[in-house]
């Protein structure tokens, strides 16, 4: 029975995590195997798919997913051949997405009163450029070379991003 959670598991989430490891975490470095300064090889290899990475579009960088992820609520943003950046959104109706959690247990549908609670001082919150009415909270990492940036309506988390700056500040990952 516990085999075939993890198998259903692996296959739902497209391979992204060992069955002996604990529950993936997203954290400001990147998610289960996924880490954030991958080339596409290595990130091929980590979601065991081939990427439709364009290295040719939009002056080398590209936003991306698969079928696969797709379902899970990922897409990444490579950058001059390097990964900088992980999405988790909703795609569609799946709930999948909310199963991604950083190590404090937000995730998206965490209120933000959670959020801000599980990074205290550390959460920066500052009205949504797009909507005044929303918020965007970010975390950074101790050296400040990566972090964490969730958006809220105001009152629940809706879409996170992981990643180098300044690519998670910018609204679609690209420069």
């Amino acid at each position: 029975m516990k085999a075939g959670l993890v198998l259903a598991f692996l296959v739902v989430s497209g391979g992204i995590a060992l069955a002996d490891d604990p529950a993936p975490v997203f954290s400001a470095d990147g998610y289960a195997n996924i880490k954030i300064g991958m080339t596409p090889d290595q990130l091929e290899r980590a979601v065991r798919q081939k990427l439709t990475f364009n290295p040719f579009a939009n002056h080398g960088c590209s936003l991306f997913t698969t079928p696969q992820m797709e379902l899970v609520g990922l897409s990444f943003v490579v950058d001059r051949k390097i990964l900088v950046r992980i999405n988790v959104d909703y795609f569609s109706a799946s709930s999948k997405p909310r199963s991604i959690k950083t190590a404090a247990g937000v995730g998206l549908g965490s209120s933000e009163e959670e959020l801000l609670s599980a990074y205290g001082s550390a959460a920066v919150v500052k009205p949504n450029p797009g909507d005044p009415s929303w918020h965007t909270v970010t975390i950074e990492s101790p050296d400040h070379s990566n972090g964490l940036i969730f958006e809220t309506d105001g009152k629940k988390v809706t879409s996170m991003r992981a990643g180098s700056y300044p690519a998670i500040t910018l609204i679609n990952g690209c420069p």
